[in-house]
């Protein structure tokens, strides 16, 4: 109860800082705004926090991925060890089942393991991509420790006819392509976008993990992806209907780790394939609106490993997965009075599994239900001061049923500052892995829990914005998997982290006679450690106390200019500090410049981009290279 007790008393302090304006209200001016419509896939309330992701990143982003994109937020860790690599995001000190990921409203996260491979999610110049931290994802679902990933598809009134084509040259042998294609008049729309990667990622790195250190060539980690979208929408008066399909296929050799290079010939492949729809109709009135989705999703994971000793065969795996899941919502959104809103969602979420490893002939075979139900109030005092009460009930078929509370707070004491507070509850369910994988898994496990609680103070003007958060969340049970015995790892729930912090970004515009400055700043301090019985570790493995970023572009007459720094501060790299190896401060620079043209209403456009400027050799996983210098050209035409 000591936890609940302090996490208590930091709320408590957070309401009486919001509590104390109610003594002023005499001397607030009342704010006037103008009415606008607002529609989502679900109820987004006014008192929590959705943070959407720089538009300009994601038109400028033809060869990267969604964690690259996210690795310049605040408050997110993105771990990866190169292009197609395994890629994970986690929010604020958790663990990256802790992120939750949804595509146009269907949650994605493997049913396997929890977490989803980013590497394997391209970036598409005209998609929404949104985040919501903590407590603010209980909005959307549960489970989300850290937070929410939500990607989404174009919005209809923002759609125009185009055809857009990218092609992206660059160093070890990366190739990239993108064609969007958008079509339809005043009711009906229809945007069909393709992505195409590919890298041979044999770059020179410095091998620090053999004497002498020597430069060497990164060999078999090839690397192919190739996604499509198509995206369908009517609309018309009071009624919305979208249909959404999304086809992934990619194939990756996977490396050995720096400390392997001069052993046998090792072999190691992996192939995911998935194929995704989805269906929405949203109805809205002036007071009532009602949303009905569903969701179809077939994926296929086949994992191959060979490592020779000599001529000796020593390991071999041949495993395939197979994950089937279908989602249906229903959500609603009513206006009881003007000053009250009622908001309610019904979630279904089934999930099968199919496991099996060749040599070793084992594996299993489970299916899973989930319900989520939400229902929440919205109390807005004036435009000032408003409340949201927020409560969530979930029951997976494996666990007794949850309830999920939580509260929000919102606060605009001068009309360009707006103070927003929370504290809730929230249960996370072991992933299926976790419970029945062969050997090791574990059916005796327990939910984990946490207490999480935020206050952000932002503050905005027209051509500049800042947002300060300060996070605190107590996790207990959190599912650890250790060495056993026997020769296998097992999950159990031995550990309790607490991680907290702040986090701060600002954006900040100027015009200065025929130069446009946007410059772009983020800073993290997250200190989270854990208590695993009688251990006690300090901070946790690849999560840096101090990280920031920071963009500068420059825009002049049809020239631009991009700078970006990406800086993390020591990172251990075990859940022990007295036995980790230390990967070293990082500074990464990259730069770009590009031109354009435009012919009547077509534009063109050329860009060179030099990745790692000063040349900089690193790990963000230990013994596992990243590239040094390199550079790329793209090629943009649009009509």
């Amino acid at each position: 109860m000591i936890y609940i007790n302090n996490i208590l008393k930091i709320f408590i302090l957070q309401c009486i800082l919001l509590t104390f304006p109610l003594f002023l209200k005499s001397q607030i001016d009342t704010i006037h705004l103008k009415e606008v419509e607002v529609k989502e896939l679900y109820f987004n309330s006014p008192n929590t926090n959705k943070h959407q992701i720089d538009n300009f990143r994601l038109m400028h982003s033809v060869s990267a991925n969604i964690g690259e994109i996210l690795s310049y937020e605040p408050g997110l860790n993105v771990k990866t060890f190169g292009d197609g690599s395994l890629t994970t995001v986690s929010f604020r000190g958790t663990d990256a089942s802790h992120t939750k990921v949804d595509w146009n409203g269907m949650q994605i996260n493997s049913a396997m393991n929890g977490q989803i491979d980013f590497s394997l999610i391209p970036v598409l110049p005209y998609n929404n991509l949104n985040l919501f931290y903590g407590a603010n994802s209980l909005i959307t679902s549960s489970g989300a420790f850290g937070g929410q990933v939500s990607f989404n598809s174009p919005d209809f009134n923002k759609l125009s006819p185009f055809i857009e084509i990218k092609q992206e040259v660059g160093s070890f042998g990366l190739y990239n392509s993108y064609l969007g294609v958008s079509i339809g008049k005043k009711y009906l729309k229809s945007i069909t976008q393709l992505s195409y990667h590919k890298s041979n990622n044999d770059f020179k790195y410095f091998n620090n993990a053999v004497l002498p250190t020597q430069e060497m060539t990164q060999q078999s980690a090839d690397f192919n992806r190739i996604n499509i979208f198509q995206d369908l929408i009517y609309k018309k008066n009071k009624n919305e209907f979208s249909l959404h399909y999304w086809q992934a296929n990619a194939e990756r050799q996977i490396p050995q780790i720096m400390t392997n290079v001069f052993s046998s010939q090792h072999i190691e492949k992996q192939g995911d394939k998935s194929s995704r729809i989805s269906g929405t109709w949203n109805y809205q009135r002036k007071c009532f609106a009602l949303t009905l989705s569903e969701g179809v999703s077939v994926s296929e994971l086949n994992y191959n490993l060979e490592h020779y000793s000599g001529t000796n065969l020593v390991t071999y795996i041949n495993s395939k997965s197979n994950e089937k899941s279908y989602f249906s919502s229903v959500s609603t959104n009513f206006c009881v009075t003007n000053n009250v809103h009622l908001n309610s969602s019904i979630k279904y979420d089934f999930r099968n599994v199919n496991i099996y490893e060749q040599k070793s002939e084992v594996g299993y075979n489970v299916k899973n239900n989930v319900i989520d139900a939400m229902v929440n109030l919205d109390f807005n005092k004036g435009n000032w001061y408003n409340v949201t009460l927020l409560s969530r009930f979930v029951k997976n078929q494996n666990f007794e049923p949850a309830i999920i509370p939580s509260v929000f707070f919102k606060l605009l004491p001068m009309h360009d500052i707006v103070i927003k507070t929370s504290l809730s509850h929230n249960t996370n369910y072991p992933n299926l892995n976790a419970l029945y994988y062969i050997p090791g898994g574990n059916i005796y496990l327990k939910p984990e829990n946490a207490w999480q609680s935020d206050l952000s103070v932002k503050y905005q003007k027209i051509n500049n914005e800042t947002e300060l958060e300060f996070f605190y969340n107590n996790v207990t049970n959190w599912i650890l998997w250790q060495p056993t015995q026997f020769g296998y790892w097992s999950p159990n729930n031995v550990r309790n982290v607490i991680s907290k912090g702040l986090q701060i970004k600002t954006i900040c515009n100027l015009k200065v006679n025929k130069f446009i400055f946007n410059l772009h700043g983020a800073y993290t301090f997250n200190i989270a450690k854990a208590k695993d019985k009688e251990f006690v570790s300090e901070q946790l493995p690849y999560l840096p106390i101090h990280a920031g970023t920071a963009s500068l572009r420059i825009r002049y007459l049809n020239y631009e200019f991009c700078f970006d720094e990406l800086i993390y501060g020591t990172r251990l790299t075990s859940n022990y500090g007295s036995y980790s190896h230390l990967l070293e401060p990082l500074w990464l620079t990259n730069l770009s410049i590009m031109s354009f043209v435009k012919i009547k209403k077509s534009k063109l456009s050329v860009e060179f981009k030099l990745n790692n400027l000063f040349n900089t050799n690193y790990q963000l996983i230990l013994w596992r290279p990243m590239p040094m210098r390199n550079a790329s050209i793209v090629l943009s035409f649009k009509i």
